[in-house]
């Protein structure tokens, strides 16, 4: 039976021209399919492996004319085997209802490809490149998926096409192609599917563009987040929590500076961190305070008291600026907002507002701090904000003073057991200051210039990792500096908290804008003063090499373009889309029409000009320079006729003397007698002889006068005989005058 299985399976396979095209196509089909999957970077290595070797055997046996069908008992065996592994996927491995489904398909599909028995199984295989392209469509928005969405669209018409032509040809024996045709029947029909492609695309990007939409927060792809981002910006971090996120380059947000100075250093502050047991930092359990934005600025300095200024701090908050973020599906439901956040504007219908500034996008009956992933309902898409732009040094320089509000107190003086030499170092480096926040400096200049950066994470094996930080590794990453210092603030009697975000960014000159990657998460310290509040501190040194300019690095700014104009106009594209590119639209063509009527104004004028110019000169003329005028425009005038002129007075010439060219001569007058023979309906063919078209007149007398003067022409022509040459007008007039 498996004999007669590939036999005919081989039979099939080589039967026709549209069924080979079929097979062919199909099988690209599903590689366009897995390489949009494998192109989101979320497969595991076992995947893509037993994938791809699946795929490379089915090319070869393709491209070798066989066929392997394995058998069903073994088929429904896998099958049944393969559901088992599914509940272990799920609860065990990939820990992911999405993850453990992707597997599935991947599995299905390679099986599918190995037990191809009737034209149903075909179909299945098309079913399934289909869903794996969706899988990939909830797993990335990168632009690389428009590529090979476009690709797939393209190859899923020619499949579907010569399916339906495989399934005549079944059908009406004798339909096919014949062999010596082959190539010109396949890269016909891949040129009628390419134009069909082509044709569906540009009807769904209009559609796209034209139907109204609705806001895409509900995207597929926040089912797939970034584990490192979630447990780095929870209420509860261990240490090394922001150094597993600096590992990655993956882009976390855009920001683009819309109005004031962005600060040198700038910080996008995410969530502040109060308590410390020595390995990890938490917030305790608070009662939320949800309040309403719905696209109306937030004013964020009113909600809690203590979250960023002092009772004393003065005002107004001048200089300030705003600022647009974009953010990039890393699956966590915190706004980060540049310190000292003064106000918050967004289409989200509620935020979660703690009593630290760090603000969530949730709903309420939730505790978006105990719980930061992001679900379908809680993306963070775009947003505008404002911060305080002020140097708060010239406020707190002499600060002494220690009336802390008593939550502030209670918070952030807090100590776990330390080793005593943690208080005798932030003692002996303070020594010879004479205030507050003279220590504060005194202690992060400390940290910066006698401690390296590095981004080898110790683990948590020590007993006191930040006494083995400070007095026995002497470097780390940011963490271990922000809290070494906070803890060391806090042995002086001065409140301070860590503050996990994002430092800086790089500017990209083709956008405008600022992108924060995962890599530029940082940990920085932010001390209580009571003349002015919260003020920031960054003790870590400044250990990352700048990266050099270039030509790679150039286009990765090139593509990160093409990236943000795709989540931009794609991704996030809904009715506040719509209407502003129909108002640009408006403004654009009426600015075309003004301008070209403007256009057309001057050059009417300009013309109008130049006529009045050239009238008053030549009414200032003389009669003789008039004179000369006129003909030298009458010779101008008739340059571009002088060649043809000159041919006719040739011509004429040799029709007066043909005894000069007899031969050209009785082409000529053959030519005129071929010319009026036409108009009265017997004309000549591009195949007939001379005496073929004489015998084909059917008049017996015109017959005759033709064939005379054919006779004259043929001597003339070519014996080049004067005397015949000179008899030719006189016949011709004899046929013209022929009735």
């Amino acid at each position: 039976m498996p004999g007669l299985a590939i036999q005919s399976a081989n039979a099939r396979l080589s039967s026709s021209s549209a069924e080979r095209f079929f097979q062919w196509s199909l099988f690209v089909l599903l590689v366009v399919g897995f390489t949009s999957l494998m192109g989101t970077n979320k497969l595991d290595f076992p995947s893509v492996a037993l994938v791809i070797a699946a795929l490379l055997l089915r090319g070869y046996q393709l491209l070798m004319r066989k066929h392997l069908v394995i058998s069903e008992r073994w088929t429904s065996t896998l099958t049944v085997m393969y559901f088992a592994f599914y509940a272990a996927d799920y609860f065990y491995f990939s820990q992911s209802f999405l993850s453990a489904t992707v597997h599935m398909v991947l599995f299905v599909m390679v099986i599918k490809i190995f037990s191809v028995r009737r034209d149903r199984d075909l179909m299945y295989l098309a079913v399934l490149s289909f869903l794996m392209v969706l899988a990939a469509a909830v797993l990335t928005v990168d632009t690389l998926f428009l590529l090979s969405f476009s690709l797939f669209t393209l190859v899923a018409m020619a499949t579907f096409i010569s399916m339906e032509m495989r399934r005549s040809e079944r059908e009406l024996p004798g339909a096919g192609v014949p062999p010596r045709q082959d190539i010109t029947f396949h890269s016909s029909l891949a040129g009628v599917s390419t134009a069909l492609g082509l044709l569906t695309m540009a009807g769904a990007a209009l559609i796209f563009f034209v139907l109204p939409r609705l806001n895409t927060s509900g995207y597929l792809h926040n089912m797939a987040v970034q584990g490192a981002m979630v447990t780095g910006f929870a209420q509860d971090v261990n240490l090394g929590g922001i150094g597993e996120i600096q590992q990655s380059s993956n882009v976390v947000m855009h920001i683009q500076l819309l109005d004031g100075k962005l600060p040198q250093d700038v910080k996008w502050r995410g969530v502040a961190l109060a308590n410390f047991d020595g390995r990890h930092w938490w917030n305790s359990p608070e009662p939320p305070s949800f309040r309403g934005l719905n696209s109306s600025p937030l004013d964020l300095t009113t909600i809690s008291t203590v979250a960023f200024y002092s009772d004393a701090h003065p005002g107004p908050h001048l200089p300030s600026f705003s600022y647009k973020v974009v953010m990039e599906p890393v699956g966590v439901n915190l706004f980060f907002l540049a310190p000292v956040p003064l106000k918050l504007t967004g289409d989200y219908r509620v935020v979660e507002i703690k009593s630290d500034g760090s603000v969530f996008y949730s709903r309420p009956g939730e505790a978006s701090g105990n719980a930061p992933e992001a679900d379908s309902s809680q993306v963070i898409g775009v947003y505008t904000a404002e911060a305080d732009a002020r140097d708060p040094e010239r406020f707190v320089r002499d600060s002494n003073s220690r009336n802390y509000p008593p939550r502030v107190a209670t918070l952030y003086l807090q100590k776990p057991r330390l080793d005593p030499r943690i208080e005798a170092l932030a003692r002996q480096i303070t020594a010879s200051e004479d205030s507050n926040y003279r220590r504060a400096k005194a202690i992060e200049s400390y940290l910066r210039e006698n401690f390296g950066y590095t981004l080898q994470l110790p683990g948590l094996r020590e007993a006191d990792p930040l006494a083995h930080f400070l007095f026995e590794r002497k470097q780390g990453h940011c963490e271990y500096f922000a809290s070494s210092m906070t803890i060391m603030l806090r042995t002086l009697g001065i409140p301070s908290r860590v503050v996990n975000g994002f430092r800086g960014g790089e500017f990209n000159d083709l956008t405008g804008s600022y992108i924060v990657r995962e890599k530029d998460a940082h940990s920085w310290v932010e001390a209580y003063f009571p003349e002015y509040g919260w003020v920031t501190f960054d003790p870590t040194p400044a250990g990352q090499a700048g990266s050099t300019a270039t030509r790679w690095s150039r286009m990765e700014l090139y593509m990160d373009a093409a990236r943000q104009l795709w989540r931009e106009w794609i991704v996030n594209y809904d009715f506040s889309h719509q209407v502003r590119l129909r108002a640009e639209i408006s403004t654009k063509t009426g600015n075309a029409q003004s301008s070209f009527r403007l256009w057309l104004v001057r050059q009417y004028r300009s013309v109008v000009t130049k006529i009045s110019n050239f009238q008053r000169q030549l009414e200032r003329l003389s009669s003789m320079q008039m004179g000369l005028y006129c003909v030298a425009l009458a010779l101008l005038l008739a340059l571009p006729f002088m060649p043809r002129a000159w041919r006719t007075i040739q011509r004429a010439r040799l029709l007066r003397n043909p005894q000069r060219a007899p031969r050209t001569s009785a082409s000529f007058w053959y030519l005129r007698m071929l010319k009026m023979m036409a108009r009265r309906g017997v004309k000549k063919e591009p195949s007939q002889t001379a005496e073929e078209f004489v015998s084909s007149i059917p008049d017996p007398r015109m017959r005759y006068d033709v064939g005379l003067f054919t006779a004259h022409y043929e001597r003339a022509r070519f014996a080049e005989s004067v005397e015949d040459a000179q008899r030719l007008p006189e016949l011709y007039e004899e046929i013209a005058g022929r009735k």
